[in-house]
């Protein structure tokens, strides 16, 4: 350790702003790094308290050395005076790097020729200095960036810069961003689905999922009982994660479950006629490889330049059917030698028609189980989505929170849906009972659309009921009362029982946040 030996080489001038100083009390010691090397009085970067700080120092500094520093103003104006006490000498921490160590690092300044420095924390320490060459990286950095610093190998020192992982808010807003595209107003009816299931006695493995899908859907005749409803709600998907993390998980019944059970048939069944129909063409495998990728998605056949399109179209023609073509004369060329000479012209015509025939029947066939998969893969969407929008960061809890629930119901052959909604109230004080606001929207045959919203406060209630149709609410008026006793019979006091006629309208699971009120996330 070097102790400046005379008054002009201790004292330390701050050249930049005096709100970059970090705060100290007049007197107070404290250490410093240099993270800028540079002569006696000359222009030096340090990291004081957390803070990049340009001094001007009486003696040589050298990058990595640690220096102790002491305020030496009276604090009474804006310019901060500072006392060099010691100079430690620069110690190596190389031999400390380990390959494939992981470090957590902050970018403090960026160098000219393409560096940066960064700094190393270390536990009961002051940071470590680093300059890396970033010549060969696409990426940008600023100061204060958080990186994580992968140690690839020590002779020489070679390193991986990682982004760190977003915290929970950016990874619920990346999902749900993802999911948008499938979410819609309205819970999907999934009647494509369930009208194909008499139509899938070849496909083996997806109608074994569809039936099991439409099988552990509750009638809606049976959800009057409370248990029965508990279990519905329960059986709704929302909950699968939960129940997976039981011991022996029962989903057999859940809704999530089977959609993904489905949806993975399905994708297993398009692999398969997809594949059946290519490799029975005489193709290149290249080919054949492209071809299975584009009729695993039919509306890419749409794809092709428009002047393309346009003589297709003016010859009568489509693009699948140029397909088809292709496909059916490539095998028949394949077939084709020159000991076949006597092959009647009439045949070839039958055989190229036969061939076209089952090729188009594979490619419709193919397009019926995108749109199937399509379907599948949107009620799954907004189940997730339904999920993501329960889950509340435990830094904010003041936020309210709110549970949604698409219950799905069977109603003969069609699927109907009941939406749960739960949120419990802000206390305004830790004295004031908790306050709790409940929406039921479903669909009935006789009713139409209903909605009955309830607020409960200890054993306080009040409901208004919602429907479309007129008669339907003299008839809601005209039972009022039943429901009256039914709830005192539960020991609740009913402050307000009301019924109008509105349009009811869909709860959407698409979660609208405070934090921007901008059409377009950009960052420039």
């Amino acid at each position: 350790m070097q102790i400046p030996q005379t008054s002009q080489a201790a004292q330390v001038t701050v050249t930049g702003s005096a709100s970059q100083t970090p705060a100290l009390t007049p007197g107070q010691v404290a250490q410093a790094v240099v993270i800028s090397a540079g002569k006696a009085g000359e222009n030096v970067d340090i990291q004081l308290a957390g803070r990049v700080i340009t001094i001007q120092a009486g003696v040589d500094l050298q990058r990595g050395q640690t220096l102790e520093l002491q305020r030496t103003d009276a604090g009474a104006s804006d310019k901060v005076a500072l006392k060099l006490l010691s100079v430690a000498a620069v110690t190596s921490v190389m031999p400390n790097f380990r390959p494939g160590q992981t470090l957590l690092a902050e970018v403090i300044k960026l160098l000219p020729q393409q560096s940066i420095l960064l700094a190393l924390p270390q536990a009961g320490k002051l940071p470590v200095p680093l300059e890396l060459d970033i010549s060969r990286l696409n990426s940008s950095f600023k100061p204060g960036q958080q990186l994580l610093l992968q140690i690839l190998g020590n002779a020489p020192l070679s390193v991986a810069l990682k982004t760190p992982n977003p915290n929970l808010s950016e990874n619920l807003i990346s999902q749900q961003r993802r999911l948008l595209p499938f979410v819609f107003a309205q819970p999907p009816q999934l009647q494509n689905v369930i009208n194909s299931l008499p139509d899938l006695r070849t496909m083996t493995p997806v109608q074994n999922a569809l039936s099991q899908l439409w099988q552990n859907i509750r009638e809606t005749q049976t959800v009057q009982q409370s248990a029965n409803l508990q279990q519905a709600i329960q059986q709704s998907g929302v909950f699968l994660e939960r129940q997976l993390m039981q011991p022996n998980p029962v989903i057999s019944g859940d809704f999530k479950a089977n959609l993904l059970k489905l949806a993975a048939a399905l994708e297993g069944q398009i692999r398969q006629t997809a594949n059946g129909q290519i490799n029975a063409q005489n193709l290149p495998v290249e080919i054949r490889n492209a071809l299975i990728n584009l009729l695993n998605q039919p509306s890419a056949l749409q794809q092709l330049p428009s002047h393309i399109t346009n003589a297709l179209m003016a010859s009568g023609q489509t693009p699948a059917q140029l397909l088809t073509m292709l496909l059916a004369g490539q095998g028949l060329a394949g077939n084709t030698s020159p000991n076949v000479q006597n092959l009647n012209l009439q045949n070839i015509s039958v055989q190229q028609s036969t061939q076209n025939a089952q090729f188009q029947a594979g490619v419709n066939e193919l397009a019926r189980l995108q749109v199937l998969l399509r379907e599948v893969e949107t009620a799954i969407a907004r189940v997730q989505m339904n999920q993501l929008n329960m889950v509340r960061e435990a830094d904010n809890p003041a936020q309210p929170q709110v549970w949604l629930m698409d219950v799905p119901l069977r109603d003969k052959q069609q699927l109907q849906w009941m939406q749960l909604q739960l949120q419990r109230g802000t206390k305004q004080d830790e004295q004031d009972a908790e306050q709790w606001q409940v929406t039921l929207n479903l669909e009935t045959q006789n009713l139409g659309k209903l909605r009955a919203s309830i607020a409960l406060q200890t054993n306080n209630v009040s409901v208004s009921l919602t429907a479309e149709d007129p008669e339907a609410v003299a008839l809601l008026e005209d039972n009022i009362g039943l429901l009256r006793d039914k709830l005192s019979a539960l020991d609740l006091q009913v402050q307000r029982l009301s019924c109008h006629c509105a349009p009811v309208e869909w709860l959407s699971p698409v979660a609208q946040t405070d934090s921007s009120d901008a059409l377009l996330d950009i960052s420039v």
